[in-house]
Parts: structure tokens; sequence; C-alpha cells
């Protein structure tokens, strides 16, 4: 294709109507704001400017395909800048705006719920009002039309409630055709003029370079045009008489010579205060928008400024919060409490951040914020007024609070579930290794509860569960812990059992007993084929660990019901013959890395539209009298035995090797490789020197790989570890966190580390379907990640069902055995 539109040749420019920005003149000429600027700038380069009439979304294919050469008014965003050109210096810069019938009472997006808007087919107002009323379930009547214009008629005719249009259409036209601005705002945006593919880059050179010299000089061609359109739009003043306009001529004209300099000194000015006052608006409508509350006081702690929000939350107009202190709007503790760190911040003279809880007079409701104040010098010399940001937390945190109990705790009984057992377990075993108290772990299962629900239906089996549970804490004392294990396992911890071991194991076999004639009890009153068996285990800290407890209270339960049920069965030394091949397999696992026994696997990650964007780097190990040997075996022996520190760095390097083979090959380079993390390794002195001697030995390309880490990891030495993230960020490296939400998911560490995706462990999507609890995590997971900006990645999707549901609840990133299985890297593509 001819590239350049050089000196004397036809530029074809698209134009579709969007005053005052761009439309055609009556003689079918460029006008508008960038139509006068571009009609300038070619007059100066010689070029013939041709123009193509088009609708919207038709001047953007028809740049696609070269059909015209450049579209002024067009927003830069990534995809269009993969399918355009674009020069760097904006030409304007504009936000888009909700327009109103005076009297209505559109004040935020969930006001739309049940009205009629008018959007223009295709563009961002579009895209981003749909997108985001679909989100939160708000049902609108959507009007496509043609242009801003079309839109505004529609509202003023009655046939729309609002319109959106971008903010120099707004102020250009609302108050003609009897329309006013809500408070609505959203996408901020720069404006340019889009080029063709097949237009040459010098073009785009030329038109930075024109607009760069223009915004230096504030009496330039650029300030006059966005004067002149601006008073096109404006309304005259009635009354405005012809003698008068004479007079003030015939007046400039005697005193013309003699205040020359002041005139031109007085257009100076004139042209400072317009973009001074245009400044504010913007600076005012910004933090009008803004989803935070801000406000400057005055050194004696009077309100100076405040903006929407700040009214919003105190239930009264701005002009009646100026001059007032918080005695007004807080109850006395609150006010109090705020005076005093504001006192410290203008003493201190230093920027605080912290987390406050106030209390509001007309409502009595605690809320939460978390609160940037700093001082603000206002006049120089003068005292420092105090600067407050603040975010309400109060939502969050219930829903904090909300997604802890469904991870924690089981949604049909509301006992602890095995995520909140474990924990408590393994904290009482830690404990007790500075002592020697024995504990015991009673693993209880029901006896023939598929009976119940095979003869009476799952709502009498689930009513079953809920009485058991009950009668058992009745049964327990006060300091031991019940939860649900699983369908009909129930789990008892039992501490401070005593030092002897005898003594400990016959008050737990007490308790075991009382437990089954309980649940004896209720099959007696209730006439349902129900008894109790139960497996008992011993601990204590010195000798014990999390997983050998509950293995062995699971093969004494295993006896128990083995021997026919209604029993109770301690662990019996002799089951652990499992131990001694862990051993075994421990010892062979030194020597599995010298002999090549591990091998990386990889899976596939792909996005909503099935396209692979990158895999996962799984380890293997193929023993050679075992087979296959399952990572849920040996890895954790490789982090007991210090052997995951030279087994994953071993797994670095295959990757970084793996993505510099990649890099080199137009199909895989943009694929990236995740790499699972250990703890132990991630903590050691030299980590990020052993990342970065891998990169530059492969010479891999650092912003594919990405580093999985766990929410244990990032509880331990935080300081420590939101270092290392940061230093290996600054070399292009992403972050994801893996198995998001079933650790300490707490949205601190979201918002201070360097995170880029979040991994929904596949526990809540293997049931996602089925468990309202789990549907409700992975659905506030989504929720959360979109609005901290991270990817979300779903783990485990392994059905067509799974996938749709995860689509249509925002997650667009999926990892599993439906999209395919871990394979060697020679087979991956196949």
């Amino acid at each position: 294709m001819a590239p350049a539109v050089m000196a004397d040749e036809t530029l074809r420019v698209g134009v579709y109507n969007n005053p005052p920005k761009l439309l055609l003149d009556g003689q079918q000429q460029l006008s508008g704001i960038f139509g006068d600027l571009l009609t300038a700038i070619a007059a100066r380069e010689a070029w013939q400017i041709d123009p193509v009439v088009c609708g919207w979304q038709r001047c953007l294919d028809m740049l696609e395909r070269g059909d015209i050469d450049l579209l002024p008014d067009v927003a830069w965003n990534e995809a269009r800048a993969e399918r355009f050109g674009f020069h760097h210096e904006p030409v304007l810069h504009s936000w888009s705006q909700l327009y109103q019938r005076e009297g209505a009472t559109i004040d935020a997006v969930v006001d739309l719920a049940q009205k009629s808007v008018a959007v223009v087919g295709g563009s961002v107002q579009e895209r981003y009002l749909v997108d985001i009323t679909q989100r939160f379930d708000i049902p609108v009547d959507w009007i496509r039309v043609a242009s801003f214009e079309e839109g505004f008629a529609r509202v003023a005719d009655g046939d729309a409630d609002a319109a959106a249009a971008s903010r120099q259409f707004g102020e250009w036209r609302a108050q003609k055709t009897g329309l006013e601005s809500s408070p609505v705002v959203f996408q901020p945006v720069q404006l340019y003029y889009a080029a063709s593919p097949s237009v040459s880059q010098s073009v785009l050179a030329n038109i930075d370079d024109h607009l760069a010299r223009w915004k230096a000089d504030g009496d330039s061609l650029y300030f006059a045009t966005l004067r002149d359109w601006q008073a096109a739009g404006a309304t005259p003043s009635p009354g405005q008489s012809g003698w008068l306009s004479w007079g003030v001529a015939a007046l400039l004209g005697v005193l013309a010579l003699a205040l020359v300099a002041s005139l031109l000194m007085r257009r100076r000015i004139a042209s400072q205060r317009m973009r001074l006052a245009t400044n504010e608006a913007m600076l005012a409508t910004i933090l009008d928008s803004v989803d935070a509350y801000i406000y400057i006081k005055s050194p004696d702690l009077t309100y100076q400024f405040v903006n929407r929000r700040i009214s919003e939350l105190f239930g009264c107009p701005a002009d009646a919060v100026i001059g007032q202190r918080d005695e007004a709007f807080f109850d006395a503790a609150t006010a109090a409490e705020i005076a005093q760190v504001d006192r410290r911040v203008l003493g201190s003279g230093e920027k605080t951040t912290l987390e406050e809880r106030s209390v509001l007079k007309h409502d009595g409701q605690v809320r939460t914020f978390l609160t940037i104040k700093m001082p603000l010098t206002v006049t120089p010399g003068g005292p420092p007024s105090l600067c407050g940001i603040s975010t309400e937390l109060t939502e969050y945190l219930e829903m904090q609070s909300r997604t802890h109990y469904l991870a924690f705790y089981d949604a049909l009984t509301g006992l602890p579930n095995r995520r909140l057992l474990m924990e408590s377990l393994a904290t009482t075993i830690d404990q007790d290794t500075r002592g020697n108290q024995f504990g015991a772990i009673l693993l209880v299962d029901l006896d023939n509860f598929r009976l119940v629900n095979d003869l009476q239906g799952h709502a009498s089996g689930d009513q079953l569960l809920i009485n058991v549970a009950e009668q058992l804490r009745e049964a327990l004392d006060s300091d031991a812990m019940l939860a649900r294990f699983s369908s009909d396992e129930f789990v008892v911890l039992l501490e401070q059992l005593g030092e002897q071991s005898q003594e400990a194991a016959a008050k737990a076999e007490r308790m075991a007993h009382q437990l089954m004639t309980t649940i004896h009890q209720l099959r007696n009153s209730r006439s349902l084929p129900i008894s109790a068996s139960v497996g008992l285990s011993l601990f204590n800290g010195a000798a014990s660990s999390l997983d050998v407890v509950l293995q062995q209270a699971d093969m004494a339960l295993q006896q128990a019901k083995a021997e026919g049920g209604n029993a109770l069965r301690f662990f019996n030394p002799d089951m652990q013959t499992s131990v001694l091949e862990r051993a075994n397999l421990e010892a062979d696992l030194h020597h599995a890395l010298a002999r090549r026994e591990l091998a990386l696997h990889y899976q596939i990650q792909v996005d909503q539209t099935g396209v692979t964007t990158g895999v996962e780097a799984l380890l293997r190990w193929h023993h050679p009298e075992r087979g296959w040997v399952s990572p849920a075996e040996f890895i954790p022996l490789a982090e007991e035995s210090g052997l995951i520190i030279p087994i994953g760095d071993w797994v670095l390097t295959q990757a970084c090797q793996q993505l510099a083979r990649w890099s080199r090959q137009s199909a895989h380079a943009a694929l990236t490789i995740s790499v699972n993390v250990s703890s132990i390794q991630f903590q050691q002195p030299d980590f990020i020197d052993r990342v970065e001697y891998h990169l530059k030995q492969t010479q891999a390309p650092p912003d594919r790989l990405v580093l999985e880490v766990t929410e244990s990891l990032l509880m331990r030495e935080p300081t420590r570890v939101r270092h290392t993230m940061l230093k290996l960020r600054e070399q292009g490296i992403r972050f994801a966190l893996d198995d998001f939400g079933t650790g300490y998911s707490s949205l601190s560490y979201l918002k201070r580390l360097p995170l880029d995706e979040l991994k929904i462990d596949q526990s809540f999507i293997r049931e996602v379907l089925t468990d309202k609890a789990d549907a409700a995590i992975v659905d506030t997971i989504i929720l959360l990640a979109v609005s901290l900006g991270l990817v979300v990645v779903a783990e485990g999707v392994e059905t067509q069902a799974q996938l749709n549901w995860l689509k249509g609840h925002g997650c667009y990133r999926y990892q599993g055995y439906l999209l395919g299985r871990p394979k060697p890297v020679d087979a991956l593509f196949e």
C-alpha cells in the first residue's frame, strides 16, 4: 500500500457529526475544533483535505480498511492502538457525562434502573455504561442513536430519560436543548487524530509538532479555536444593541494607539484566566466525581472546601458545611478523636495514613474509613491547612467478614469447616510444643446416613445433620472445638487432657462414648437407622504433626467402620506402614534431581475466546520403581527436608529456558509461564539474585515470567516479602496470588503488594454449581479482583457448565482439565 500522504496529495478524512468537535460547514468543509485545527495544519503542510462523511462505527471500519486516512476525535485505548496509528500529543482532554431534563433526579449510576438512556451505538460511552450496569444488575432500556445530537433530541422530546455525550458537546449543546448535566461523570479520555495503518508516521509526527508548538503559546491558533467554539455554543444575551457595539468600536478606535500595549496584556491575562477557570472547573468536576471524600480544613480545623461526596455524607449542601467544625456532624467522641489526629498532623508537618471509625449524628451508624491526612500550604508564609482524602471501607469490611464466614464455616450447620479446623489444630499442635500436654482428635461418622437420604429425602438428611450438630455441641465442654469435616463426618478437637497418655486416653474415651450415646438417643427419639463410629487419636506437640494426627484418626475410624460400625477405636501404632513408606520416598527424593527423574509438564491457560495466553509449569516425578509420584506426596516432603530450594531453582531454570525458546518463535512469543514458588524458596536471602541470574543466562523475557505465591507467604514478614516483590517487579516480573480464598484473604496485602493476578482455588470451582457458599465466594472474589484491577484465573475448570458460569460472572481466564491436561512441552500444542 502507498505509504505517507505527501505534500500536494489528498488526505481522506472521515467526518461524523459531533459538534463542536467535528462537523461539516455549509460549504461541506471540515469544521469544529478538530476540523479547524486539521485544516490549519494541512494549509501549512500543503495537504489537500477530502472530507468523507460516515457514521461513527462506519468511520472506524473504513479507517481500519484504509478507505480513509485520518479520523479526528478518537479516544486512545489499547485495542484501538493495535488497529490504528496515533500521534503523541493529545488534541483535547475530555470525559463523558449523562445529561437529563431539568428537574430530573439521576444522581448516580444506580438511578438508571428502569430508565431509558440514549447512547451512540458502538461508542465508548455505550460500552462503559452497558458493562457497569450489567455487572451490578441494573436494568436499563438502551436507545441506540447515530449521534449525540439525536440523543439530546430524544431526551428533549421525552423519548429518553437521559443521554450520554462527551463533555465538549454537552457544554456546547445542553443549554440550547433545555438539558442539564447530571452528577454522573465517567471515562476521562485523551482525544487524537487516528490514522489508517497505511498512513506514514511522518503525518502524525507533523501533527504532533504543530500541536506542541501551539499549546506552548497561550495566544496561538489552538487556544483561539477553543475560545471561538466555546463562544459559538454560548446563548447571546437579550437586549444586546447595535449602537453600543458601534460606540465601543469607535472608542476603541480612538484609544487604539494609546492602549495597544494594555490590550495585549489584557488579552494575555484573559487567556490565562480562561485557562485557569477551565482548569478549576475541570478540577472541581473531577473532585466531585472521585469516589472518595475530599476536604480541606483551615488551621483552626473549620472546613474550607468539601467535595460532593462529603456533602452527601453529611446530608447537607457544601455551603452549609463550609465554616463548620466536625462537632456539627459527628458525635462528641468521634469529633474529639478526629481533632486530636488533625492537630498532630498539623504539628508534625507529616502525612499520616490511618483507619478511622466514625459515628455520624444523623444516622448513628459506625463507618470505617481509610484516610490520608497531610499539611497543605494555601498562603505562602502562613500556617498550613489540612487536606484529607478518605475512602469508605465499611462495605469492604462487611464483605470480607461474609467471605471469611463462607470460607471457614459450614453453611448448613454453622459449625467450623475443614479449613478452620485445620488451622486450629495446627495452632494447637504448635502451642503444645512448649509443653507436654496431650490433646485428642475424635473423628465421628454417622453410620447408615445414606439410608436417611434415600428413604426420607435430602431435606430430612440435612435436618438430621443440623440436629446432630446441635446435640454434639451441647454435649461438649466449652473449650472443645466441634467442626463438620465432610457430608456426615464431624471432628472434635480436645485440648489439655493431661501430661500422661493413659490419663488423656481415658478422658478422650469418656467424651467419645458420651457423643455416641448422644447420637444413639437422637436415633431413638426420631426412629432413624443411624449410629456413630468414632476414630480417636492422641497427640502432643513434641511428637506430632498435623497430617499424622488426622491420618491416625482416619485409620482408627476406618477400623471402627470395618468392624460393623457403632464402635470406638483408638489409633493402633501398627497402622503406620505408610509412615515408613513416606520415609523411603523422602530418601529417593534426595537423588531424583541428580538422576534426572524430575520433569516439567505444562497446563495451558486460556481466555474467554479460547485463545491460549500462557501456561503453568507443574513439577512431575517419575520414580524408577513407583512410576509417577503425585506432587501432593513429594512436594510437602521436599519442603520439609529443604530439598525444595535446589528443586525450585531447577524449575526456574527450566521455565526461563523455555521462555527464551518461545520468545524466538512468533507463534508462542506472547505466552507466559507461571511458576509456583515455595515460601521457603522465596524467603532465601539470595532469591532475587538467583531469579535475575536465570533471566540473564537464558535471555528470557522477564515480563513473560509469572511467579505464583500463596497467601501464607504474604502473611510472613510482610515488609520483607513486599521488598522482594518490588525488586523483582522492577525487572518486569509479574506476580499471581495462588489458591486465593483458602488462607488469610485480606484486603490489606491486595492493596499494598504488586500483584497482577488472583487464582481462584479449584476447591471453590468444583462445587460452584451446587454449593451456594462456594458460588458466593467465587462471585465475591471476581468482583473484588475487578475492583482492584487484577486478572482473575479460575483453576480446576473441568466441565463446560463451570466454564459458562464463570464467563457469566465476569471471570475471563481459565485453567483445568476441560481446557487441557498437563503435558510435556513437546506434546503441549499437538
